[in-house]
């Protein structure tokens, strides 16, 4: 699996001007934007999603007829739905699934280890980890909000479990919108894309200088690992 990395395209700039209009943050953007690059087979679990409405399935392809997924939640349970306590050990029979889906849970979980070393056990095989993980965004707990993770942290842990990493993508474009990402959303919608792409402009001049901004000052980061 190979995904696209961030790049300005008329395609890329239409979309942060929509979901900056539908209330999201410029790293849900960019991690959604990122997604759109996977297309979903075979058997899936998707940890802590709670349900199928986080805004990432509106970007993902999948072919419907070939294509299960098992969402999960700490609270309830139902048709596709696996009530699952993420620190403690899944009630998952091993190389069960190939694919996990893991997105902006990780720094909700204290015993993220075993997490990471459960989804090990429950892939088949050659099977994939997608994730992400937030890095430069505010506290936002739900219930609980733990770690900010770098990215080397993210493939210490990772590889530590067992697995092996195929791609980290950085979300963001530079210190700008680092920056701007803390304090944007205070603003009404209509006027949030007047700071957003003078922002990003800046930025991607920065970037002219040195290829370190955007790995510096991550917003967070979309990550596949294989089993």
């Amino acid at each position: 699996m190979k995904i696209k990395d961030i790049k300005i395209s008329s395609s890329l700039l239409k979309t942060i001007l929509i979901e900056t209009f539908r209330g999201k943050s410029l790293y849900r953007i960019l991690m959604n934007y990122v997604l759109q690059g996977i297309e979903l087979s075979g058997e899936i679990l998707d940890l802590g999603s709670g349900s199928d409405k986080a805004s990432y399935n509106r970007f993902l392809k999948r072919d419907e007829l070939s294509v299960k997924i098992t969402y999960t939640d700490f609270y309830k349970e139902g048709p596709n739905m696996l009530k699952l306590d993420l620190e403690k050990p899944f009630s998952i029979k091993d190389n069960q699934f190939d694919m996990i889906m893991c997105f902006n849970v990780l720094e909700h979980i204290y015993n993220y280890q075993n997490t990471v070393k459960e989804s090990w056990r429950v892939l088949k095989p050659d099977g994939v980890f997608v994730g992400s993980t937030p890095f430069l965004i505010n506290f936002h707990p739900d219930p609980n909000d733990y770690f900010r993770y770098t990215h080397q942290a993210i493939r210490k842990i990772f590889e530590d479990s067992g697995f092996k990493n195929q791609q980290m993508i950085y979300l963001g474009f530079g210190p700008g919108s680092a920056a701007l990402a803390q304090w944007i959303l205070l603003f009404p919608r209509l006027i949030r894309p007047l700071f957003i792409f003078p922002v990003i402009i800046f930025d991607l001049l920065l970037n002219k200088l040195t290829k370190h901004y955007k790995m510096r000052h991550a917003l967070g980061y979309v990550y596949v690992f294989k089993k």
